[in-house]
């Protein structure tokens, strides 16, 4: 598995572009080598220095996903890859909708699982999955439950569909509890989605686990169904270099 990126790596990435003076964390980030980067926070990419661990995220956006790959990639490049992308994406689509129709449930926790196109770093199509953790966890747990196996063998198959592309697992909460118990839960979380994902023949290198406690919530913390939106699981599809190059091929 590759290496697990925490709040506090994110922090001290801030901090070091802060002393730089550097006007923004992006900036420096894509000068790094890759092997900078995994020094430092082990693949992340932010927003501007001073906008907070929740903008360091990207909001949701992926724009901080994908194996950073140097110069400008072409239209054509970028074509082919979103290709790849989207046929990926309507296998998964198709391959969650029947494990719906199995289930045979009305529950509003498996209804609610989305599937989108986001951008990564290189500005290239990526799949965003989102799962409530209900659907994954009991409450205060990181152990998946049998709807989790549901929903996360549709995705392990998917991977096995399409080798050709990487996955990030980030794990949040709410803000009930304290902030270390929130961070040290949503790690746990990603961790046991992406040991899930080993076990059913995902390769390790192919996968990431990161922890963003009850950082960029997307919904308020101040009513219960806010709440609950916080408590979620994304995982990020992303073109793997092989992908990228074999689009740069022509392929």
């Amino acid at each position: 598995m590759k290496k697990m990126i925490t709040k506090g790596s994110m922090i001290a990435l801030c901090a070091a572009m802060m002393l730089s003076g550097c006007n923004s964390i992006k900036n420096t980030w894509d000068g790094m080598s890759q092997a900078g980067q995994g020094a430092t926070a082990g693949g992340t990419i932010g927003a501007a220095v001073g906008t907070g661990v929740g903008a360091l995220i990207g909001g949701g956006k992926g724009t901080w996903i994908g194996a950073l790959v140097g110069g400008a990639l072409g239209a054509g490049t970028g074509a082919l890859v979103g290709n790849h992308m989207d046929t990926q994406k309507k296998a998964l689509e198709e391959q969650l909708s029947q494990m719906q129709a199995q289930e045979n449930k009305n529950s509003q926790d498996i209804e609610d699982i989305k599937v989108q196109m986001v951008k990564d770093r290189n500005d290239l199509d990526a799949i965003k999955l989102v799962l409530g953790d209900a659907v994954l966890f009991q409450t205060g747990k990181s152990d998946l439950s049998q709807a989790a196996d549901a929903a996360l063998s549709r995705v392990a198959y998917n991977l096995k569909q399409f080798p050709n592309t990487d996955v990030t697992v980030v794990g949040y909460t709410d803000n009930t509890g304290s902030e270390q118990l929130n961070q040290n839960l949503s790690e746990k979380r990603a961790e046991s989605v992406v040991h899930y994902l080993e076990s059913q023949g995902i390769p390790a290198a192919r996968l990431k686990a990161v922890g963003m406690g009850e950082n960029d919530p997307i919904a308020s913390n101040s009513t219960a169904a806010g709440r609950a939106q916080n408590r979620r699981v994304e995982m990020f599809i992303t073109a793997d270099q092989q992908m990228i190059q074999n689009a740069q091929n022509g392929k």
